[in-house]
């Protein structure tokens, strides 16, 4: 006579060793994953520290900064983990191999779960230098167009270039001379904001000058006026109520809001820029053409995997 209890024990336990596996291959599943987010975190940790530092022209540090990342962290990550960083055009790319230890699946043969991760951040680009030509100026204001940066923790403005209109007749319109200073490219280096501002003054002369007009003819001279001490408009792009006096490739911008730098002066590209000194909307003033060479920021870096 076959005893139950007893067939009943046997199919226990041989059920017992598939389940405590299963069970442990489960744990080191587990295992593995937070070894693997661990690593991911690293990797992106490298990569943004990375591509924090990268303005085109530093490569050697912007993977040297990521590298150092993953090396302070070399203790306490798996035996045998390797890294690459590598850098491309604007994205720097950190990849990782490890491998986790399983404390089950070891019985069956398999020590150990291979485990990879990869990271990159992106630097977006930024206007590096300009250079601006003047195709036409017009009107019987003085006007000065000024290209201003504020560097990185600071407020002061610095002009790095400027473009001036100095009308000579008021015939036809007004009419005069153009002088870009200076005339070369603009290295505009590191900074936290680019502005373009046009300072206009009325009478047709500079500051501390005043006008004299006879047979339409624009001549200037010196002036301790108070009038003419100061300009009676400017414009400027980060100012919401006079940022649609500026046309870019005939489009006027809106007002209202601060013009964004990548809508002025797009990177790689010539864009055809016309201020409106205030005398009518049916009329552009003052025209020039603005080239933009840009290179990455590292201050806006971001993660794109």
């Amino acid at each position: 006579m076959c005893r139950r209890d007893g067939n009943f024990g046997m199919v226990t336990a041989l059920l017992a060793i598939p389940l405590a596996l299963s069970v442990g291959v489960a744990l080191d599943y587990v295992n593995a994953s937070a070894d693997r987010e661990n690593l991911q975190a690293l990797a992106d940790s490298a990569a943004l520290a990375g591509g924090g530092q990268y303005d085109g022209t530093n490569a050697s540090v912007a993977i040297s900064t990521a590298e150092a990342i993953l090396k302070s962290y070399a203790e306490k990550l798996p035996a045998g983990t390797t890294y690459d960083v590598k850098l491309d055009g604007q994205s720097l790319s950190v990849t990782m191999d490890s491998a986790s230890t399983n404390a089950f699946m070891g019985i069956v043969g398999r020590g150990t779960t291979d485990i990879g991760v990869a990271s990159t951040a992106i630097s977006p680009m930024k206007p590096k230098k300009i250079t601006f030509m003047p195709t036409k100026a017009q009107g019987w204001y003085y006007k000065k167009v000024s290209i201003i940066v504020v560097r990185p923790k600071s407020t002061a403005e610095e002009v790095v270039g400027t473009v001036t209109y100095q009308p000579t007749t008021q015939a036809d319109g007004g009419q005069g001379t153009m002088v870009v200073s200076p005339q070369t490219t603009l290295e505009l280096g590191d900074y936290a904001s680019l502005i373009l501002k046009m300072e206009i003054k009325y009478d047709g002369c500079g500051l501390n000058q005043k006008a004299t007009v006879s047979n339409s003819k624009v001549t200037c001279s010196a002036s301790n006026r108070n009038a003419d001490k100061t300009f009676n408009l400017t414009l400027r792009t980060d100012n919401p109520d006079t940022t649609h006096y500026l046309f870019v490739d005939g489009v006027q911008l809106p007002q209202g809001v601060t013009s964004p730098l990548e809508s002025i002066l797009e990177c790689g590209k010539t864009s055809n820029h016309a201020w409106e000194d205030g005398g009518g909307w049916a009329r552009q003033d003052f025209f020039y053409t603005a080239t933009s060479y840009c290179a990455p920021n590292g201050q806006f870096v971001r993660l794109t995997r």
